[in-house]
């Protein structure tokens, strides 16, 4: 596996790579991208990396602010502004097609990229994608999700947050809640609020709607059991095709890497 840096507008943005042993005259798979979520890093993929990348190019990236990318110096985590750092990977590795996995925030970002250059990306797959919080009445955001935001500029922020995270680990296996937590405590409040305030403010069905209006496109979710409130994206667009695996949280391809690779290998190959 290889580790590099490319430069961005914003700042180096880190990636891994792995590569397919070359077979001549085998014209090569559409390469993969994969997004994680916040807190994390590139490396939460390393397991999906290494199998993917047996019959195909496999590439995860750090999102601006995490792992080894770096933070923007004006604070934009939105979606949009984070795909945009996605398709300068593309142009730099030289990738005209792909399709992309997201999970969580990365997710959004996944939606994003796919609603901007539809015509690169062949195939989104949405690992438990958090759902589209603009679709909520306005009575239920501002009584749920206002106070939430106005807890993260206060003393009592982190408090806030763990109690987010902690419902998201419902079903998680010990080892996926300690990585998790292990990460979360480890963020700063700028990059969660960032992240937060984009992630809230995404429309992620117009996102979603865009990609799929273009010739050969498709999209699939892959869910965990809890994934089941009033303004998931699957819910809200019941033509999204979903797979739920059981006894898993929001991080399932930590909970059961082997049922998740098993997911992609089906999808990849459709």
């Amino acid at each position: 596996m290889r580790s590099t840096t490319i430069k961005e507008p914003i700042g180096p943005i880190h990636i891994l790579e792995a590569n397919p042993p070359v077979t001549p005259g085998e014209s090569e798979a559409v390469p993969v991208v994969f997004i994680h979520g916040m807190v994390l890093s590139a490396s939460i993929w390393d397991t999906q990396l290494a199998r993917v990348a047996r019959t195909r190019r496999a590439i995860a990236l750090d999102v601006r602010g995490h792992g080894d990318s770096a933070p923007p110096e004006d604070g934009n985590y939105a979606p949009v502004s984070c795909a945009a750092d996605v398709l300068a990977v593309l142009d730099e590795l030289g990738l005209d097609r792909v399709a992309i996995v997201g999970n969580s925030f990365g997710a959004c970002i996944a939606l994003a990229a796919g609603a901007i250059a539809p015509h690169r990306i062949t195939q989104l797959i949405l690992v438990d994608p958090p759902g589209d919080f603009t679709q909520l009445p306005v009575e239920v955001y501002e009584a749920e999700f206002v106070p939430f935001l106005r807890a993260l500029e206060t003393e009592d922020w982190r408090a806030a947050v763990e109690v987010g995270f902690n419902n998201a680990l419902t079903g998680s296996t010990t080892d996926t809640r300690d990585r998790i937590l292990a990460n979360l405590a480890a963020t700063p409040r700028d990059r969660l609020f960032g992240m937060y305030r984009g992630m809230f403010a995404f429309d992620a069905v117009d996102s979603l709607d865009r990609y799929l209006a273009a010739p050969g496109t498709r999209a699939h979710a892959i869910i965990a059991p809890s994934n089941a409130f009033p303004f998931s994206l699957h819910i809200l667009r019941p033509t999204l095709t979903t797979t739920t695996i059981p006894d898993t949280g929001h991080w399932l391809m930590l909970d059961a890497p082997e049922a998740f690779a098993r997911e992609l290998d089906k999808l990849f190959y459709i």
